[in-house]
């Protein structure tokens, strides 16, 4: 498959900033790595800054992608949610190098970096309130969704502060956090 310049670009800039850490990595290694020469670097983006962001963007519009589908699978709900969550932990766990730099470098700097987050827990948790629809009232649908993504997101914090949580760790937990949610906890 042939990659556009810009997906080129793109790729080091992730394999990079997975390697060595945002504030480690430069242009010029990204260039070197993608094969171009660095003024080809400023037709796609301004700045490490932008390829940074854009290339969070990428990941979280096919990580929306990829969770959309599960909004016209049938069966029951506990099913539907643990494929679900099963593909976003193993989505997030594949990108985890980046999401590191992202709440731990980059989040607190920059009012787009905060607005992304804010943009794309939004959008995942309403996907999921879309799904959960399908079964639930509208507010149960919402509390639900807002229930299982803040599980999720402090399994993954917790995975990237310990740095020993493997995936099969991850999923494990979330299997008994989503059997708690089906059971009830009383």
């Amino acid at each position: 498959m042939n990659l556009s310049t810009k997906d080129k670009l793109l790729e080091a800039a992730k394999q990079l900033f997975s390697e060595k850490g945002y504030h480690e990595t430069k242009i010029s290694d990204i260039v070197s790595k993608a094969q171009v020469a660095q003024g080809t670097f400023y037709i796609y983006f301004k700045s490490k800054e932008d390829i940074f962001l854009q290339l969070i963007k990428k990941i979280h519009q096919e990580l929306l992608d990829r969770l959309s589908k599960y909004k016209e699978i049938s069966g029951n709900p506990q099913t539907i949610l643990t494929m679900l969550v099963e593909e976003f932990l193993e989505e997030v766990y594949k990108n985890r190098e980046l999401a590191q730099i992202f709440f731990g470098q980059l989040l607190g700097i920059n009012e787009e970096f905060r607005q992304l987050y804010i943009k794309k827990i939004s959008d995942i948790q309403q996907v999921l309130k879309d799904i959960l629809s399908r079964f639930y009232d509208e507010e149960s649908s919402a509390v639900l969704s807002a229930l299982i993504l803040g599980f999720l997101r402090q399994l993954f914090f917790n995975c990237l502060i310990e740095k020993n949580l493997t995936l099969d760790q991850m999923k494990r937990k979330a299997y008994i956090a989503l059997n708690i949610i089906d059971r009830g906890v009383c």
